[in-house]
């Protein structure tokens, strides 16, 4: 029988894009959650098994670890705002605990490189990984430079800010090394500590093949989307308030940007090559821009067709009607239960569409995916699925810099009303659709 591991923090980014990759390995998957309906639209999730429980309540930990050989720990504690540092004390040593005592041989954990001496969240990841390794269980932790993925937290931040502002901004304090890491090459390299022992008990830094400092990495992406963003040095710009900004304009909230903006006044750079060690070498991964190109087009998604089962947003996609941000999109969100398609949305569900929408991706009658472009705003797509009587609609804009923000912003009502006309027209429903 296959081995089977256990996967923490499974809602996050890191461990959405991991637990596909180690079944195609393979592998049997167990996540851990403590909302499982935030998993509802996965296409996997009838592939694992899927426990609820919490590093922060010991007990709830035992089941999902019974059995279990070897598991990761993905789990960040950044969104419970001040007492976050000791929420993550908390939960590595309950989470250590278990393991030893549920016999689990090892645990893989994931944190981040770099950082300085007065950057508190730098200092919680490494001695989140120091908690884990007095567990007394063997422990493989990997310290990462910035991750590019769509989704991920880093890249969201340079995706939006790059797209929100005319320029890019350079405060002389974030001036700093980075070596950012696609996620394709991470997976890979996460996975490895599973089928080699080598990597039991080592602390292994890891990152891309390039080292760039922080407003290059923001120019790069604005080079490749075509944007011109001429870079603005600045004196000096307070963290709190790049953080209230990231928490106005992206995905990122203000209690997880703030510690991911101070970790831009240190660098984030590969101090010893995992190859000195006879591990990975990371010059055979890929380029950043490599990974830029993967993280713009979604790569990642892999055989993966419907994107609300993919994609990371600041809201989860679940409710009547839901609006938010994540991976370059602005979303409307909109659910109905106990419908039945019209004649309409039967056709429409079988690909039956208005000449002005052009097909994306679809499976007949199941699911449906339109887009339409608007030459200055940006792009358009609307998908649409229907099955055990629930009918959704999700509407995704990817704006074109910023006269496609203040396009779909300065119309939002009329895309409102437009989208709700639609899911009137496709459903058999008494009552209002919001």
């Amino acid at each position: 029988m296959s081995k089977l591991v256990l996967v923490t923090g499974a809602t996050g980014y890191v461990a959405t894009r991991l637990i596909p990759f180690l079944l195609a390995k393979g592998y049997r998957v167990r996540c851990l959650v403590r909302s499982p309906e935030k998993l509802r639209n996965r296409p996997w999730l009838d592939k694992v098994e899927v426990f609820v429980g919490d590093v922060m309540n010991e007990m709830s930990l035992y089941p999902a670890l019974k059995g279990v050989q070897s598991a990761y720990y993905l789990i960040h504690n950044m969104a419970s705002g001040e007492s976050y540092r000791e929420n993550e004390r908390i939960g590595a040593k309950n989470f250590g605990r278990a393991a030893k005592s549920s016999g689990l041989e090892h645990i893989i954990f994931l944190g981040g490189l770099g950082g300085s001496k007065e950057n508190r969240h730098m200092q919680s990841r490494q001695e989140t990984g120091k908690l884990l390794r007095e567990s007394g269980v063997a422990v493989t932790e990997f310290r990462s430079s910035i991750i590019i993925g769509s989704g991920s937290i880093s890249f969201e931040l340079i995706r939006y800010l790059t797209t929100w502002f005319p320029f890019i901004p350079a405060p002389v304090q974030t001036n700093q090394p980075g070596q950012p890491i696609g996620i394709k090459d991470l997976l890979t390299i996460l996975t490895s500590a599973l089928e080699d022992s080598r990597y039991r008990g080592e602390i292994i830094e890891i990152g891309g093949p390039e080292v760039i400092n922080y407003p290059d990495i923001m120019a790069q992406y604005a080079r490749i989307k075509g944007l011109n963003r001429p870079k603005l040095r600045i004196p000096f710009f307070p963290v709190s308030l790049s953080a209230w900004i990231a928490d106005l304009l992206t995905p990122v909230p203000y209690e997880i940007a703030y510690p991911l903006m101070q970790e831009l006044e240190a660098p984030s750079i590969v101090l010893v090559n995992p190859e000195q060690k006879g591990l990975q070498d990371l010059q055979s991964l890929n380029s950043y821009s490599t990974s830029l190109h993967y993280a713009i087009g979604r790569e990642e998604y892999g055989n993966q067709l419907s994107w609300l089962g993919a994609l990371s947003t600041r809201k989860p996609l679940v409710g009547t009607l839901v609006r938010t941000t994540g991976e370059g999109f602005l979303i409307e969100h909109r659910e109905l239960d106990q419908v039945k398609l019209s004649d309409s949305g039967m056709r429409f569900l079988s690909g039956d569409l208005e000449k002005k929408w052009e097909l994306d991706e679809f499976h007949p009658s199941e699911w449906i995916r339109i887009k339409k472009r608007m030459r200055l705003a940006g792009r358009l797509f609307i998908e649409v699925q229907y099955k055990d009587c629930q009918f959704i609609q999700t509407a995704l804009f990817e704006p074109n810099g910023i006269i496609g923000l203040v396009w779909w912003y300065f119309l939002l009502p009329f895309h409102s009303f437009y989208l709700r006309k639609m899911v009137m027209k496709m459903t058999e429903k008494s009552g209002t659709i919001r």
